[in-house]
């Protein structure tokens, strides 16, 4: 787990002391080492350019300098980021076609594949990457980010730059450039509340464009032309090899948690209490993996968490260590941090604030990987109120009266079963022109919102599942797939743990597990229990207390006391942010707040507040 910068330049040599300034921001991402490598190239129409290479390495596989980037090979220079868990299998099928390796690790193994198979050495990757490849031959780069997008990798153009970045700081750093939000993006955000990574090659920012998850993109410094295809698509479950397809759920679950705990340093887990990081304790348990793992549990005092977690671990009778999560002491702070790191508003949460806190906590204990249980809500059917209406359709589709019956009779306050079943007998046509209206016309008429009429009803909502559909499995893959909810708690998940400059490691998210997706909405809700075959995975490892648990509650964050306490600080922030001005009455929404500080609680204003933190921290940084 990394960060790289990279700058090809037509005009003149690259700046260095721009350049070093830039790879300086992000050395949170790699705090062992930093390599930079600066070059000359020319083009077969006899025409130069320059590159520079830049990478902080946080050393995971392969301790030595040897393993350090960027790295090179005959005429070929790679910078990555991320993990490949199969390296080893991939290395003996390298050697054995005469490729001599030099090193112990991935990132060797991932540059040979690479330039033996080019981009169909990427189905054969089970891991988490972005990368580029620079090969000066052909004069061109080639650029991936893995199926899900765990790994950021943003890029610039124009007529004599090309950049390619981990983070959007360092372009902005090198270039010197006044960052700007797309107006559509706040405008979504400002209306729906929906501010997920862009499901198109475009970000939430103006000249600041993404390779997205699961593509591979070319950059050809003669052409000076970038495209990207995919490689991988959500929406399809039959993809790797005969043997991948083949495994069971419960073979291919403890493949993938066995693979990530590989690794030259000590590694964690982040026990949450929940179903989706207690199944990876319960794989360890059973396998005898545990004691390669150090476990960590968070407690805020506020949900039922922490004691479920606790319950697990004495159950085992295993240590762990637990984390005392305090929002109140320097939040404010705690929150413009999380902001510079992010660099894309996000849900003011218990996630957004909580786990920052606890990712330090591990960093300070010397471990600087945790596997954690991010993709089972995802793939697995986690969201009652998100997934249901596409599985009660589907069914009342089929007349499959067995599950709905059973689903009916025990239909709950979490679940809501019955008003998805009553929706259900309506067309999906008119429940989402109707659901479509309502939202439209809550903005038109909201006091605070400042954009025009054709603006407001123009404006689609961007989250994918917003409109119901009778295609469970499709609404599962439109959210692992780029613009879904997955991309944002990946999002999340990367910065938040980058901070510390730890790497998280989600076994959950594991390729070979993505084809269990489509195993249909009765494997995934059974009576009260929602991700049913995640829930029956533990009598076949080791059942623990939270296997039938009912609803995770998550982390408590006690917004109403952080509002409050720095109401003055949030208000002066607000008041400041030039972005929001153009879409909302600031100076009415402050003069309220003002006077009624319990209008900064509205999901307007938390909203409005995170794009206030963004531009504070990095727009006029």
């Amino acid at each position: 787990m990394c960060g790289f910068f990279q700058v090809i330049q037509r005009t003149g040599p690259v700046s260095r002391d721009k350049f070093r300034a830039a790879l300086n921001s992000m050395q949170h991402r790699g705090p062992d080492a930093q390599g930079e490598d600066f070059a000359e190239y020319q083009t077969s129409q006899g025409v130069q350019y320059n590159i520079a290479f830049g990478h902080q390495r946080l050393s995971i596989l392969d301790l030595s300098d040897s393993a350090n980037q960027p790295f090179k090979h005959a005429q070929n220079t790679l910078l990555y980021n991320g993990e490949i868990y199969n390296f080893n299998q991939l290395g003996e099928e390298l050697k054995a076609q005469g490729v001599t390796l030099n090193t112990h690790g991935d990132t060797e193994v991932l540059m040979h594949a690479l330039i033996r198979d080019g981009s169909e050495a990427l189905a054969s990757f089970n891991g988490m990457w972005a990368f580029s490849l620079f090969d000066a031959k052909s004069n061109r780069v080639m650029l991936s980010r893995d199926r899900y997008g765990k790994k950021p990798l943003f890029v610039y153009q124009d007529k004599d730059v090309f950049c390619a970045s981990s983070s959007i700081r360092a372009i902005k750093t090198y270039l010197g450039m006044k960052l700007e939000f797309r107006r559509e993006s706040l405008l979504d955000l400002m209306l729906f509340g929906t501010l997920y990574p862009s499901a198109s090659q475009q970000t939430h920012f103006e000249q600041i464009s993404q390779i997205l998850p699961g593509h591979v993109a070319y950059f050809d410094c003669e052409q000076w032309r970038l495209q990207q295809t995919p490689f991988f698509d959500p929406a399809r479950p039959q993809q790797g090899g005969e043997r991948e397809q083949s495994a069971s759920l419960i073979e291919a679950l403890a493949d993938s948690v066995a693979a990530r705990l590989v690794s030259d340093r000590p590694v964690g887990l982040l026990l949450s209490g929940g179903i989706d990081s207690s199944l990876l304790l319960s794989i360890m348990v059973s396998k005898g993996l545990q004691e390669q793992v150090k476990i960590f549990m968070g407690d805020t005092g506020r949900s039922e968490d922490y004691s479920y977690a606790k319950k697990s671990v004495e159950q085992l009778g295993l240590e762990a260590e637990t984390v005392r999560l305090d929002y109140n002491d320097v939040a404010f702070e705690r929150f413009l941090k999380v902001c510079w790191h992010h660099e894309k508003p996000f849900p003011l949460n218990g996630n957004a604030m909580a786990m920052p806190q606890m990712y330090q906590e591990v960093e300070s204990h010397g471990v600087p990987v945790v596997l954690d249980g991010s993709g089972g809500d995802e793939l697995f059917g986690g969201y009652w109120e998100r997934h249901m209406p596409f599985a009660m359709r589907e069914a009342l589709k089929k007349r499959d009266w067995r599950w709905i019956k059973l689903m009916l009779a025990n239909n709950g306050k979490s679940n809501q079963v019955r008003r998805q079943f009553i929706n259900a007998f309506f067309p999906a046509a008119l429940i989402n022109g109707k659901q479509s209206f309502s939202d439209h016309l809550a903005k038109q008429i909201h006091p605070l919102i400042t954009a025009n009429a054709a603006e407001i009803w123009s404006a689609a909502n961007p989250d994918p599942l917003v409109s119901v559909s009778d295609d469970f499995s499709a609404a599962l893959s439109s959210d692992v797939a780029p613009g879904g909810r997955l991309g944002e708690w990946i999002w999340h998940n990367d910065r938040n743990s980058m901070m510390s400059s730890v790497e998280s490691r989600s076994p959950l998210l594991d390729h070979r597990l993505h084809r269990f997706l489509f195993s249909g909405y009765a494997s995934k809700y059974q009576g009260k229990w929602n991700k049913f075959e995640l829930r029956q995975a533990f009598d076949r490892f080791r059942p623990l207390p939270t296997q039938w648990r009912r609803q995770k509650q998550g982390f408590r964050w006690n917004g109403k006391h952080f509002i409050l306490n720095n109401k003055d600080r949030i208000i002066d922030l607000i008041a400041g942010s030039d972005s929001l001005s153009e879409l909302i009455n600031t100076e009415r929404l402050v003069k309220l707040a003002v006077k009624h500080p319990k209008i900064l609680r509205s999901s307007l204003a938390k909203n409005a507040l995170c794009v206030a933190g963004i531009e504070h921290s990095l727009i006029r940084e």
